[in-house]
């Protein structure tokens, strides 16, 4: 043999060496069909065939190996590799909560959404019934906070008139005037006010369903004015997706709703301004 031949048979003989040197290998035991990654890059998927997974070659030292199944927890191990091969086992996976559906944020802590009736009437005095729990009115106006959302039966009674009856729609934050009119026997339910909806949103074409309308945003804002004071619904999509969430209006104010389709992004944020 040449000189150089053999010089080059010696180097390979002494690469090989350093390789095994410096190399060991780690079996991870597992279920089959679950992802393994080795430092954050995919390994393979593990199998009945190997015992779950095996991974050779693996330069010595300090490793991380991560297991993952879908819908539940990932589980991630740190490993000393050496010359002697590793094992790590597996445990039972813990299911993932189900995500909270976007722009629903509802817990059981929040507080019940309540609105409040400004009660007015001719005669001054008399009996307002609401839901059947009866309130004495004796003052110009009587004050009825705590309302839930929703609609309410009012009733107003005083003998030697008609009683007469109203349902009566009462929204999450706003205030309703309600006059009750023995004289006519009419009862009438004043709007509790107007505030108005910018919306903003990432990317800025999108489609908004409303207050029963659907629009096109395709500028920076889409401004609606002369909205209802109270608690409504808004759909907002682009291709492939869609976030619904409820919002505010308050009387007077501008409410500031802000989009995001972008990942890592909240789905709304909400602000309110004098409009």
């Amino acid at each position: 043999m040449r000189p150089w031949g053999l010089l080059a048979l010696i180097v390979m003989i002494c690469a090989a060496a350093a390789t095994v040197a410096v190399a060991g290998d780690i079996q991870v035991l597992c279920e089959p069909g679950l992802r393994v990654y080795l430092d954050g890059e995919l390994a393979g998927i593990s199998s009945r065939l190997d015992d779950g997974a095996y991974l050779m070659d693996v330069a010595r030292g300090l490793h991380t190996v991560r297991v993952e199944k879908d819908g539940f927890a990932p589980q991630s191990f740190e490993v000393l590799v050496g010359q002697v091969p590793i094992e790590v086992t597996v445990g039972e996976f813990v299911p993932v909560p189900a995500p909270a559906a976007p722009g629903e944020t509802e817990s059981p802590e929040a507080p019940q959404a309540v609105g409040t009736l400004i009660v007015t009437s001719a005669p001054q005095n008399c009996v307002v019934e609401v839901n059947g729990v009866p309130h004495t009115k004796t003052s110009p106006q009587l004050t009825i906070g705590g309302v839930a959302a929703g609609e309410h039966t009012v009733r107003f009674a005083k003998p030697g008139y008609e009683t007469v009856t109203e349902v009566v729609t009462v929204q999450p934050q706003a205030t309703v005037a309600v006059h009750g009119n023995l004289k006519t026997a009419r009862i009438v339910a004043a709007n509790p006010g107007w505030g108005s909806l910018r919306l903003t949103s990432k990317p800025s074409r999108c489609t908004v369903k409303f207050l029963g309308k659907t629009s096109e945003k395709t500028t920076m804002n889409l401004n609606i004015s002369h909205v209802p004071a109270g608690e409504h619904r808004i759909v907002v999509s682009i291709p492939g997706r869609e976030l619904s969430t409820k919002v505010l209006i308050l009387d007077e104010q501008m409410t500031v709703l802000a989009v995001s389709f972008m990942k890592g992004d909240e789905p709304f944020v909400v602000s309110h301004v004098p409009d």
